[in-house]
């Protein structure tokens, strides 16, 4: 077993100084508690199907009998699509369960992965253990409301400073999760996920949009800069409140000129700051999470930097076994390549995985 799983991390423990301890953490920490928790996530899943393939039948017979009594043209389809709605909603409060167990195992995984970096790690998701139906439910409601709210606010600087210069959109309501924060190359960071959607449309067509979902950094920098200066994928950011004072800097790179626009305040500084090697590090930080749309602002003494991306850090499907060590070393890889972002421009320096 031992042997095994040596061979396992062989693939990356050598790659960095940070995933050396990795083997003991999985061995020694996480296998022995997800070994514990893969019984009750059996349990609770099992409950889940179980409740709503019931609610489900009972729905879809009722359906039947209405539609021997009422007729065909009466029922379909508005009966078909009444029976989906009555399953999901019997039903709903039974799966919770399933998501706080999912929760419970992204903050194990990665929490121990940003321990190995010495980062600390928080999902930002309320507390659902205690929720079994809808009267739990709506006692937790109740007890939870202040709480709720204040999962709102933004746990990272970098919001209120990437709105400030129209790097974010226009919003009704905000969402984060996947906060971590720490110290690297001597400097502090936070980086978060975040969900901003908005109401369009009217009556029968209003509609919530997702106008931003991905990845807010905030970077401190050893010393203020001199300027501020604007980075964003080309034709992509327009001129904000504040910004008569930016001009276009031009790039070393043509390549580089026709992925970004950059504008400063001090063009020396943005050109010695976004040399190709630094830009190379956010283009493929971009690549990696499947991202899109970089842009940042980098001022007084912060790196900020939005990516848009889907969901990261999720540890694995609930929906799979979950004493899988590939949970774990995904989860080590993508810190490791945020690492790889901060390192090239405070260190210029990164490890044998660069992104």
């Amino acid at each position: 077993m031992q042997a095994a799983l040596d061979i396992y991390f062989d693939s990356i423990r050598s790659k960095r100084p940070e995933f050396e301890p990795a083997i003991a953490v999985w061995r020694d920490v996480l296998q022995p508690q997800l070994e514990r928790m893969e019984e009750e996530r059996k349990a609770v899943i099992g409950k889940a199907i179980k409740r709503t393939a019931i609610v489900g039948s009972i729905a879809l017979l009722s359906v039947i009998a209405l539609t021997w009594v009422l007729g065909f043209q009466v029922m379909f389809p508005f009966g078909i699509f009444a029976g989906i709605v009555l399953t999901v909603l019997a039903s709903a409060a039974v799966w919770i369960p399933v998501f706080s167990m999912k929760s419970q195992t992204k903050q194990l995984v990665v929490g121990a992965a940003c321990e190995c970096f010495g980062f600390n790690y928080d999902t930002m998701h309320p507390d659902l253990s205690g929720i079994s139906g809808f009267s739990s439910l709506g006692n937790w409601v109740k007890s939870q409301a202040g709480n709720l709210k204040e999962l709102n606010e933004p746990p990272t600087p970098a919001f209120e400073r990437l709105k400030a210069y129209a790097l974010l959109p226009s919003y009704d309501s905000r969402k984060f999760e996947d906060l971590i924060s720490g110290t690297r190359a001597e400097a502090d960071f936070t980086m978060v996920e975040c969900k901003l959607t908005e109401q369009q449309g009217s009556g029968k067509n209003r509609r919530t949009v997702t106008k931003f979902q991905g990845l807010l950094f905030n970077i401190d920098y050893p010393e203020p800069f001199l300027g501020r200066t604007i980075i964003a994928r080309d034709k992509w950011w327009k001129r904000g409140k504040g910004a008569s004072d930016l001009q276009r800097v031009d790039l070393v790179s043509k390549e580089l000129e026709d992925a970004f626009t950059v504008h400063s305040t001090d063009q020396v500084e943005a050109r010695t700051l976004l040399t190709p090697d630094r830009m190379e590090r956010l283009i493929a930080l971009e690549r990696h999470f499947q991202g899109g749309k970089l842009r940042g602002i980098f001022e007084d003494g912060h790196m900020t930097i939005a990516l848009e991306a889907g969901n990261q850090f999720e540890a694995g499907s609930i929906f799979k076994p979950l004493v899988d060590p590939d949970r774990f070393i995904q989860t080590l890889t993508e810190i490791g390549l945020v690492c790889d972002m901060i390192d090239g421009f405070l260190t210029r320096e990164w490890y044998k995985d660069r992104i």
